[in-house]
């Protein structure tokens, strides 16, 4: 017993000072006001997460006690900083729902703005970072936040480069940011400045423009140069490797693996995977173009090996890491890793083809799926040949192949229908006589006896009809027959008896009609509204789920609405 109370004091002793010093440390933060908490939390915020996460606690607190909504969302939103990848979107979402009724020049802009950053560089899923950035650009314009917008445009632009492979238009977008930038000094700007500057660098060796790529390279490096910013500083380091990429892709091996190498060791201090993977994935190819197998081997499987980390398929250039795993190992007899880099390209490539937003005739352009397919088989054969299991999976394989070929037949007699259907839609010109029809009946009611209805409820439940098409009520997203006979100040048996007998058809059919007309003529004229997902397409026709509005468009026209949206842009 004595001898525990001597240890249960030595404990007290040695846990002493990290009590006082935590306990001194909040009170501390006690008597600073927000700015300081925040000030105090952006130093914090990369070096110590714990007291970071306490600044922003006590902020969270002082907010909600004296309950200023704008001050609780800015908790929220340095919280999404220091929070784990599973939940920092629920902080994104509890700033939406805060501030949707009650908007200022951030929020609820800024959250959405968070939300496609974190589907772009967390998740690369690119339409619902599209779905995102359309949402803050939105409100960025409503609340007139020119500073948010310049950062919205900045990420499209990355999109557009990177993943919808509409670099002329990306590049564009930057010089425009990078113009702001530089005329507007002030805050954070000079960074942003920088950032853009290397997109554009970036964007044209895409373009194969190497000499724009260069000079806005060594912009870039002397401006970084000058400063006595640490973070301009380090732009240094991301200039000199981008033109490294910019050597290799002019075909001077030697001299893109000179510069990469001298950026290499701060990409890895800074801990910045994707960067290290590009340093990686260039010093591989630059090897591998130089003949020497081994250097170019070993990059390569340190390439794949960052790659397996990622939570996200791989950036559509990396996949050639694949592809040359896979080759080297074909040529030097390795069927084993021959077929495990066989069996990552072919995953990575249907994961391409099965993404809508990216462009699968590039892959198609790029590789020959079929023989790739007829590798994959040929391997199989090789690594069965003496295993008793190699008949049944040619028997295996000849089914699915069937299966694939009827498959592949029904997909093309759809395909076919579709497009016949398609081409009807683009002649009629989407004539659509329900607006005309309710129209003329506002003008000449006919008596009815058998309609139930007093004569004056009739003409003025159809003059309402009139107000409610012509004003596009019927894009309201959750409307019912009740809520539009409350709209109109009539009851909703009445309203539904006219529809029935005028429209010779119920309240949801009259409904979808309408909303489908609309929707048909609108992605016709609208090329932007195209570039939506089908969900926030069905939120601006009225619907509250994609897959209603599906359902609804196909009844009507006999099409599925994605298959409409990528017809008409080949057409237009």
């Amino acid at each position: 017993m004595h001898r525990a109370l001597i240890h249960l004091f030595i404990i007290k002793l040695i846990l002493l000072p990290f009590t006082t010093n935590a306990q001194s440390f909040t009170d501390v933060l006690q008597n600073k006001n927000y700015d300081q908490l925040e000030k105090l939390f952006l130093k914090y915020e990369e070096i110590d997460s714990i007291k970071a996460r306490k600044i922003i606690s006590l902020y969270l607190d002082k907010a909600k006690f004296e309950q200023d909504t704008f001050k609780i969302a800015r908790a929220y939103y340095h919280f999404y900083n220091v929070a784990k990848d599973h939940s920092k979107l629920s902080y994104t979402d509890s700033i939406i729902n805060l501030t949707k009724h009650k908007q200022n020049k951030d929020f609820p802009a800024r959250a959405y703005f968070r939300k496609a950053q974190f589907f772009l560089f967390e998740k690369r899923n690119i339409k619902k970072t599209l779905e995102h950035l359309n949402k803050a650009q939105k409100l960025a314009e409503k609340n007139k936040n020119t500073r948010l917008l310049y950062r919205i445009d900045y990420y499209l632009g990355i999109v557009r480069s990177e993943h919808l492979g509409e670099k002329q238009k990306a590049v564009e977008i930057f010089k425009k940011c990078a113009n702001f930038y530089k005329s507007t000094p002030e805050n954070n700007y000079p960074i942003r400045y920088l950032y853009t500057l290397h997109a554009i660098a970036e964007t044209y060796i895409g373009l194969k423009q190497n000499d724009s790529a260069t000079h806005y390279n060594t912009i870039g490096y002397q401006r970084a140069s000058k400063s006595n910013d640490l973070n301009q500083l380090e732009m240094k380091t991301y200039f000199t490797l981008c033109e490294g990429i910019n050597q290799y892709e002019q075909n001077r091996y030697l001299s893109a693996i000179d510069s990469i190498t001298r950026a290499l060791p701060k990409i890895l201090e800074f801990k910045d995977k994707s960067n290290t993977i590009d340093s990686y994935f260039y010093l591989g190819k630059s090897y591998y173009e130089l003949k020497n197998n081994e250097k170019s081997i070993y990059y390569l499987k340190k390439t794949d090996s960052i790659l397996e980390t990622l939570k996200s398929i791989p950036q559509y250039k990396h996949i050639k890491t694949y592809e040359y795993l896979k080759e080297y190992f074909k040529e030097t007899g390795d069927l084993n890793n021959q077929n495990k880099y066989l069996d990552k390209l072919n995953s990575v490539l249907n994961n391409y083809l099965n993404d809508q937003i990216f462009i699968s005739k590039k892959i198609k352009e790029d590789y020959d799926i079929p023989l790739l397919l007829e590798e994959k088989e040929l391997l199989i054969k090789k690594l069965n040949q003496n295993n008793n299991a190699y008949i049944k999976g040619i028997f295996i394989l000849g089914i699915l192949l069937f299966l694939c070929a009827g498959l592949l037949y029904y997909q093309y007699k759809k395909k076919q229908r579709y497009r016949i259907r398609f081409e009807n839609l683009i002649s009629e010109g989407n004539k659509s006589s329900s607006q005309n029809k309710t129209i003329t009946e506002a003008k000449t009611v006919v008596k009815n006896k058998e309609l139930k209805v007093p004569e004056k409820h009739v003409t003025y439940i159809l003059e309402k009809l009139v107000e409610f098409e012509n004003e596009q009520g019927y894009l309201t997203v959750g409307l019912s027959a009740q809520s539009l006979a409350d709209n109109m100040e009539t009851n909703v048996k009445y309203l539904s008896l006219i529809i029935n007998h005028y429209k010779n058809k119920s309240f949801t059919s009259y409904l979808n009609q309408l909303r489908i007309d609309y929707a048909v003529k609108e992605l016709q004229e609208n090329t932007m509204l195209r570039k939506f997902t089908i969900k926030a397409i069905a939120n601006e026709f009225g619907y509250s789920t994609a897959e209603t509005f599906s359902n609804a468009f196909y009844k009507q026209v006999k099409i599925k609405p994605s298959y409409y949206i990528k017809e008409l842009s080949k057409v237009k």
